[in-house]
C-alpha cells in the first residue's frame, strides 16, 4: 500500500489486498509465530504492528459477517473472497453465539486452530503449529475461541478447568450451543463414568470437561486415549506454574498427560500471563519447545481502581457497600474463615442486602445453588476466595473488591478482571491494610506480592500504569484511577483521631478505654464522667467499638501506637509523635 496514498481515500475498510495482509496466511518473508506475536487492542480493534517492509500502521475495524442470508449488510466487493471455512466459521459466530463479528485476535485464534484440525489442507497443516498460548484479557471473548472450531473439528475437543465453577460454567455454555459435553471429574460414581463412555463412543459427545486431577489416572487415561481429540484446551494456564508446585502437583503431570492423550493440537489460555509466566507453562506443558503465542494487551480501559487504606477494614467495607460502590460486588478474601466471617458479620450489619459466601469447601450443591443465585442477581455481595476469581462468566458485576490482596499481579488481575465484562464502566476496590504491610515485611523486595502492594501504596505513579508495567506493558493514557483523578487517599479512616487522642492524652487509656471514649458509649467501666467529658468523646460515634478496638491494634503493629507493658502503665497506649499528628 502505498505511503503518498491519498486521503480522500477509506482507510477503515480494508481492501482485499490489506485483508490478505493481514490476516493468515503470512506475507513473504515472515514466519507464521512473527505474523501472531501482535499486540491487541481489543476495544479499538488496532493491530499496532509496524513492519519493516511497510513501515505504515494499520486500523482495522471489526470485520462485519457477510451475506444477506445472515441477515446482514450486503457485501462489499472485497468480502466476496472469504474461504468456504471462513463462511462456516462467520455463520456459526452468528447463528450460535450470536456476534454480529469477530475480534481480529479471535479470527487469529480460530483460524490457527482449524488449520491445524487440516479444514484448510493438508499443506497449511504441515507447517501450522500444534501448540499455543493465548494471552487476552478478561470478557474479550476467549472461550469463543476453541468453542468455536470444535463445532467444526472432526474429533473430540477436551477442556481442562482448574474449577468445578468453571467446569459447570463451561457446561452451561456448551448446552446453549445446542452440543452435548460430558464430564469426568472427582467423586462419579460407576453408573455415571459408564454413561460417560458410552456418549463418547455413541459419538453424541463433542466436548469433554474435566480437571488435571481426574486425568492424572491410569485407568481413566487409558479409556479416553482411546477415542480421537483433535483439540486439548487448558484453561486459566497460569494456574499451572501459581499452583503446580503447592497444592496441586496435578498440574506438573499435565505433560506426560498429553503425551499419553495425544491429541491433535493444544491451545492454553489465560488472561494474565507475564514472560516469567510464559516461559514457565512453555517449559512444564511443551517441554520447552517455543509454542505459538497470541498476546494481547491485558488493560481493561473500562474498569476503574482505587485504593483506601485501611485499619479497620469491616468498618470501611460497611461504608463502601453502604454509601460507594455499585452492585453487584464481588468481594475477594484470602482464606474460607475470613470469606465466612466477614460475608455473616456485614449480613448482620446489613441485613437488608442479598449477601452470601463462596468458596472450594463448599459441597457441590451448595456451590451450583449460589452460582445460580449471584448470576440472577442484580443486587448480591459474593464473599468470596480465588474460587470465583477465574472464567465464570456474569457480566454485569460492577464492583470488585479485594479484602484481601492478592499474592501476584496475574492473580489479581484475573480477580478484577470479573468486574465489567459487559464492556460498561466498573470499579476494582483494594484496601490496603495492616495485614498487607505485615506481608509485605515477610516476603523479599522482589517477591511477586510485594511488587504487587508496592504498586497501591505509592501515591505519584498512575495505579494502571504501574500495573501494566508488572506485566510488561506499557499504558499510554489512564481511564480512571485514583492518582489520575486526583482522588488517591493519603490516610485511613480513623487514623487522625486516635492519633491525636492518644497524642494529647498519653498513657491515659489501654485500647479497650480508647474505643469506648472515641465510639462515644457511656458503658462502665470503660468510660467515666470525666471521659464522657473529654473533647474526643464521641468523635467516632459512627463506629462500632470493636472496629475501633481492630484500628487501635493496626497502628500498634504498624508502630505508629505504643503499648506499654510495664508498671503501672502497663497495656496503656500513647502515640509516637509525627509531622502526620
Amino acid at each position: 500500500m502505498a505511503t503518498n496514498m491519498s486521503k480522500q481515500k477509506d482507510t477503515t475498510t480494508p481492501t482485499s489486498q490489506e485483508r490478505n495482509f493481514l490476516f493468515p496466511p503470512p506475507p513473504l518473508g515472515y514466519t507464521r509465530i512473527q505474523w501472531n506475536k501482535l499486540a491487541l487492542d481489543y476495544n479499538n480493534f488496532i493491530f499496532p504492528c509496524l513492519f519493516p517492509a511497510h513501515g505504515e500502521k494499520f486500523q482495522l475495524k471489526r470485520f462485519r459477517l457477510r451475506r444477506d442470508t445472515l441477515g446482514m449488510d450486503k457485501p462489499t466487493n472485497h468480502e466476496t473472497e472469504l474461504d468456504p471455512i471462513d463462511e462456516r466459521v462467520y455463520r456459526l459466530a452468528c447463528q450460535k453465539f450470536h456476534l454480529q463479528s469477530l475480534y481480529p485476535y479471535q479470527e487469529l485464534v480460530i483460524r490457527t486452530i482449524l488449520e491445524r484440525g487440516g479444514l484448510y489442507g493438508d499443506q497449511r497443516k504441515r507447517v501450522s503449529h500444534r501448540n499455543q498460548i493465548v494471552v487476552l484479557p478478561t470478557g474479550s471473548g476467549k472461550s469463543v475461541c476453541f468453542m468455536l472450531p470444535a463445532l467444526l473439528l472432526p474429533g473430540l475437543t477436551v477442556v481442562v478447568y482448574p474449577l468445578l465453577s468453571l467446569m459447570n460454567d463451561q457446561g452451561r455454555r456448551v448446552e446453549a450451543l445446542g452440543a452435548t459435553a460430558v464430564f469426568l471429574r472427582g467423586g462419579q460414581s460407576v453408573v455415571e463414568r459408564e454413561k460417560v463412555w458410552s456418549q463418547l463412543a455413541a459419538g453424541t459427545a463433542r466436548f469433554v470437561i474435566t480437571n488435571p486431577e481426574s486425568l492424572d489416572n491410569r485407568s481413566l487415561l487409558e479409556k479416553l486415549s482411546r477415542f480421537p481429540i483433535s483439540l486439548m484446551v487448558i484453561d486459566e494456564v497460569h494456574t499451572v506454574t501459581q499452583w503446580g508446585d503447592t497444592f496441586r502437583p496435578a498440574y506438573l503431570q499435565l505433560s506426560g498427560i498429553i503425551k499419553r492423550l495425544k491429541p491433535d493440537q493444544v491451545t492454553t489460555f489465560t488472561a494474565t500471563a507475564s514472560p516469567r509466566i510464559i516461559e514457565r507453562i512453555t517449559h512444564i506443558l511443551f517441554d520447552g519447545k517455543s509454542p505459538n503465542l497470541v498476546k494481547g494487551d491485558p488493560d481493561r480501559p473500562n474498569i476503574s481502581y482505587r485504593v483506601v487504606p485501611s485499619i479497620a477494614k469491616m468498618h470501611d467495607l460497611e461504608m463502601l457497600v453502604r454509601h460507594a460502590v455499585s452492585r453487584p460486588v464481588v468481594v475477594f478474601c484470602s482464606t474460607r474463615k475470613r470469606c465466612e466471617s466477614f460475608a455473616w458479620e456485614l449480613k448482620r450489619r446489613v441485613p437488608e442486602l442479598p449477601i452470601r459466601y463462596y468458596h472450594a469447601g463448599l459441597d457441590r450443591r451448595e456451590r451450583e445453588a449460589t452460582e445460580a443465585w449471584f448470576y440472577e442477581s442484580t443486587e448480591a455481595i459474593l464473599f468470596s476466595t480465588s474460587a470465583y476469581g477465574m472464567g465464570v462468566d456474569k457480566k454485569q458485576i460492577r464492583t470488585v473488591l479485594h479484602l484481601d490482596l492478592s499474592g501476584d499481579i496475574e492473580s489479581f488481575l484475573q480477580e478484577s478482571g470479573r468486574a465489567g465484562r459487559d464492556g460498561n464502566p466498573a470499579q476494582s476496590i483494594v484496601l490496603v491494610g495492616w495485614e498487607e504491610w505485615l506481608r509485605s515485611k515477610q516476603e523479599n523486595d522482589g517477591s511477586p506480592f510485594n511488587r504487587l502492594v508496592s504498586a497501591f501504596r505509592q501515591h505519584s505513579r498512575c495505579y494502571r500504569e504501574a500495573l501494566l508495567d508488572l506485566m510488561g506493558f506499557q499504558n499510554e493514557t489512564c481511564s480512571g484511577c485514583d492518582v489520575c483523578d486526583n482522588s488517591v487517599l493519603e490516610e485511613a479512616d480513623g487514623t487522625r483521631q486516635i492519633l491525636t487522642l492518644c497524642r494529647w492524652y498519653p498513657l491515659r487509656f489501654t485500647g479497650e478505654e480508647a474505643s469506648h471514649v472515641l465510639a462515644g458509649t457511656r458503658a462502665t467501666p470503660y468510660c467515666s464522667r470525666i471521659d464522657q467529658a473529654n473533647p474526643f468523646f464521641g468523635v467516632l460515634e459512627s463506629w462500632k467499638v470493636d472496629d475501633i478496638k481492630e484500628a487501635v491494634e493496626s497502628l500498634i503493629e504498624q508502630g505508629l501506637l505504643n503499648k506499654h507493658r510495664k508498671l503501672w502503665w502497663k497495656g496503656r497506649i500513647s502515640a509516637k509523635y509525627s509531622r502526620t499528628t
